[in-house]
């Protein structure tokens, strides 16, 4: 057992005790019932300054006051209140913790504006290659903490419609939404044109992606924590002069986020199969599992060749099946179908 006196200060620092406190404390654990005045004449040290050691040892639990006879301070029994100090400093770590990345975002903002005045050319960093810029996208989306923001459009280099422009449909998307971090996908609705490209992204859906279609989009984008931005700077990913761009923390990475958020309102849920917002009502209705899978298909704007590709039935098939929904809606169209089915619930 070690003598009070030979441990370490880092052990006593450890409690929040400094080194006069330690002292302090000591003499009261071997004189209890002499009180403030007494530990100062052993200590040969100043009332006052022992007083506020014992202040201090009182808000840590390593003291109390007791009101029998003359109020004064005596110690605690160690064993009681050094269980007790490493819960009130586990506690504090907690509360620090339980803040800490908040703490970090505010922190990051002031370091970025920092790093742009010193060196505006920081904002933004040019990649050359898809090579590189696949690689750049994996980085950007391992270091997302909160959302990953992606536009997904043709052209692509390779035929399964995995570019280089937003990371959707690989490896690290999954690795993203298994971290817990949003991951969400505005698709041009004639990149779902690529065969497989439609089956690829209603599997990521039902991994937890949030994905939509516009009928067009007008760039392709990865944007992660609303701060850094990749998207390309020439057409053709399959170009060997491939160019994209990495705009860091900025108004400019601000705009990006605020397009995105403005495009994300207005483009049409795509949903995995059997996911309808009101599936009871689905099933009070009679709706069969394919038509319903047929409904939210057709309601996000995917052409009829995509989505008989992706159901494998021909497109003489598709069209009967999508009049004999028009039926049971009672319209005469596609448009007025799809009104009515988002008046009926199916949408």
């Amino acid at each position: 057992m070690r003598d009070a006196d030979v441990v370490p200060e880092a052990e006593w620092e450890g409690l929040g005790v400094p080194h006069f406190d330690r002292r302090v404390y000591l003499e009261a654990l071997r004189h209890p019932d002499a009180g403030v005045i007494g530990w100062a004449d052993g200590l040969g040290a100043e009332p006052g300054r022992v007083r506020g050691a014992a202040e201090r040892l009182l808000d840590l639990g390593l003291l109390r006051s007791t009101v029998e006879g003359r109020p004064r301070l005596e110690p605690v029994d160690p064993r009681l209140a050094m269980r007790a100090a490493v819960r009130r400093r586990q506690e504090r770590v907690d509360r620090f913790a339980a803040t800490a990345g908040e703490l970090a975002e505010e922190l990051s903002v002031v370091y970025e504006h920092g790093r742009l005045r010193a060196r505006p050319s920081r904002i933004l960093e040019v990649i050359e290659g898809t090579g590189a810029a696949a690689a750049r996208v994996a980085e950007l989306l391992a270091g997302a903490e909160r959302e990953a923001c992606g536009i997904d459009a043709p052209p692509y280099v390779t035929a399964s419609g995995n570019g280089s422009g937003n990371g959707s449909g690989n490896g690290s998307e999954h690795r993203l939404l298994n971290r817990g971090v949003r991951f969400r996908t505005l698709y041009a609705a004639e990149c779902l044109d690529v065969p497989e490209k439609l089956s690829s992204v209603l599997a990521a859906i039902g991994c937890g992606e949030e994905a939509r279609v516009l009928p067009t989009a007008p760039l392709k984008l990865l944007l992660v924590d609303g701060r850094t931005a990749l998207l390309p700077l020439t057409g053709s990913e399959g170009s060997s002069r491939h160019r994209s761009v990495v705009v860091h923390g900025s108004t400019l990475t601000d705009a990006l986020q605020a397009l995105f958020d403005t495009l994300w309102r207005q483009a049409a849920p795509l949903r995995a199969r059997g996911k309808m917002p009101d599936q009871t009502l689905a099933q009070e209705e009679g709706l069969t599992a394919a038509e319903q899978n047929l409904v939210e298909l057709l309601a996000s704007g995917i052409t009829d060749e995509a989505i008989a590709r992706h159901l494998g039935v021909t497109a003489r098939t598709l069209r009967r099946r999508i009049r004999d929904l028009q039926d049971r809606l009672g319209s005469s169209g596609r448009f007025q179908a799809g009104v009515r089915a988002a008046k009926r619930g199916w949408l």
